[in-house]
């Protein structure tokens, strides 16, 4: 018979039962299964489950066999933990895999006490935690290069005098950089989250802003504009500000960036230069109208009998005048342009008579090139003759720059609808394809123009001057066929 307390046998029997259900849960549940001795020093078994290799004998040199070289002084330390506590084993280590390569366990070991209480064993349990490791590193990964960049994106924007925002649909700020906050005189904790009101924009700047917002919103295009505003230390300032969308991977506007630069110098010095450029041109034109005036009163007044050299010089001084008077026509008009002073004063004229005025002028001009000037009936057109005739005498001078001498302008003048259409045609040396966008930009002057004398303000100042008059002006041409430059307005207006 047993000596043994039928008590404590059945309670010895519940701790194995207990014991065996536990063991069986863990199998269940687990992706790999291990026994360790008491001390650690030898596994007794292990159930790889095909990530890690078997051991179904004693093994003493299962730390090299089983974990990762980098993770070997982290499992001893832990081990020694647990031992001298009597916890459970918990750590998180790289392990080398069935298949050779490295991958993550989650492993749990609890210790196996025997009827003193001693830890006879521990059995424990790994889950195969891989593919999370992976997706944690690679999202620390992430999160680093995102902290680099937005460190990268801070330098810029913190360090550079334009200002920079993002506006939320709801119209308050979510970013703005360091010179911006100080334009506010604000914080970010002051600023971030507020509206254009609270930030100080007054409510017809506030309005514009938005409505610009919603633009963009609705358009999914950026918008650009210029603008005073106070500035908190330099006072009222002139900017330019373009607003872009903020695009998500939907195809949906999720918020709308903004740059803003201060111009307010470059404004003043363009103010300064055309000033200086136009008090300089009109001092130049005072005596060149004078000198014009006696040459063509020497020219006429001459005797019949006066030596071909001299009248030959007489005509080109006329000429010369003229051009020079001309160009700077073209500084004052766009020096005027620029500073906003230019007016286009519109009054009935009749088309024939200007038409003829202007003819009178360009055969004495230019009397190696053979002209065709069209006949008209009696029409009545309302317009800024002056300004007028400074457009076709730029687009004839023009043609005799890049045609032969003794080659055909032809001008033609013709009333479509309501409008008056004037064009001019030569058979010069024609402008390539690629050049036409930009002819009618302010100093642009063809590749091939270094040899013709010019500033590029010529074509420049006549488009302003037609759109003054609420019409348009082009030009048809191709490289080596010759260029017709045409030009519309409304002949009511």
């Amino acid at each position: 018979m047993s000596n043994i307390p039928e008590d404590n046998q059945a309670s010895k029997k519940a701790i194995t039962a207990n014991e065996e259900r536990f063991r069986a849960l863990v199998t269940a549940t687990s992706d790999i299964v291990y026994i360790m001795s008491a001390d650690w020093r030898e596994m007794k078994q292990l159930d790889g489950r095909d990530f890690l290799v078997d051991t179904n004998e004693p093994l003493a040199d299962w730390i090299p066999k089983y974990i990762h070289a980098f993770d070997q002084d982290k499992v001893r330390t832990a081990i020694e933990e647990a031992r001298r506590e009597t916890k459970i084993f918990q750590l998180e280590h790289r392990v080398l895999r069935a298949d050779g390569t490295i991958g993550w366990t989650l492993s749990r070991a609890v210790p196996i006490l025997d009827e003193q209480g001693n830890v006879r064993e521990w059995f424990g349990a790994a889950s195969d935690i891989t593919e999370a490791k992976r997706a944690e590193e690679a999202l620390k990964q992430a999160k680093e290069i995102t902290e680099q960049q937005k460190r990268v994106y801070e330098t810029i924007t913190n360090n550079t005098p334009d200002l920079m925002y993002v506006f939320g649909l709801d119209y308050n700020f979510i970013y703005a950089n360091e010179a911006l906050l100080t334009m506010w005189g604000k914080s970010w904790e002051n600023a971030i989250g507020k509206s254009l009101l609270e930030n100080g924009y007054e409510p017809w700047h506030a309005e514009m802003h938005e409505r610009e917002i919603d633009h963009v919103c609705a358009t999914k295009k950026s918008i650009r504009g210029e603008v005073s505003f106070p500035h908190a230390v330099l006072g009222k300032r002139i900017y330019d500000y373009i607003l872009s969308p903020v695009i998500n991977e939907a195809g949906d506007v999720e918020a709308v960036a903004g740059t803003t630069r201060d111009i307010t110098d470059i404004k003043q010095n363009e103010q300064r230069k055309n000033d200086f450029i136009g008090m300089v041109s009109h001092e130049l034109k005072t005596p060149l109208t004078s000198l014009s005036a006696y040459l063509q009163l020497m020219e006429k007044n001459n005797p019949a009998q006066q030596d071909a050299m001299t009248k030959k010089i007489l005509e080109q001084s006329v000429k010369q005048t003229r051009r020079m008077t001309n160009m700077i026509n073209g500084f004052l008009n766009l020096a005027r342009l620029e500073s906003g002073k230019m007016f286009i004063e519109s009054a009935p004229f009749e088309l024939h008579t200007f038409l003829e005025e202007i003819a009178e002028e360009t055969h004495m001009l230019y009397s190696q090139h053979r002209f065709v000037f069209p006949e008209t009936g009696s029409v009545t057109v309302n317009g800024d003759t002056g300004k007028l005739a400074q457009v076709v005498n730029n687009l004839i001078g023009n043609a005799v720059k890049y045609s032969n001498l003794g080659s055909l302008i032809t001008i033609s003048a013709a009333v479509e609808v309501d409008e008056l259409k004037i064009s001019v045609t030569d058979q010069g040396t024609g402008i390539p394809q690629e050049e036409i966008s930009s002819l009618f930009n302010r100093f642009y002057r063809g590749q091939n123009n270094n040899l013709i004398a010019g500033f590029g303000i010529g074509l420049y100042v006549c488009r302003e001057i037609i759109e003054g008059h609420g019409g348009k002006i082009w030009v048809d041409s191709s490289a080596g066929n010759g260029s017709t430059f045409s030009f519309t307005f409304p002949i009511s207006k």
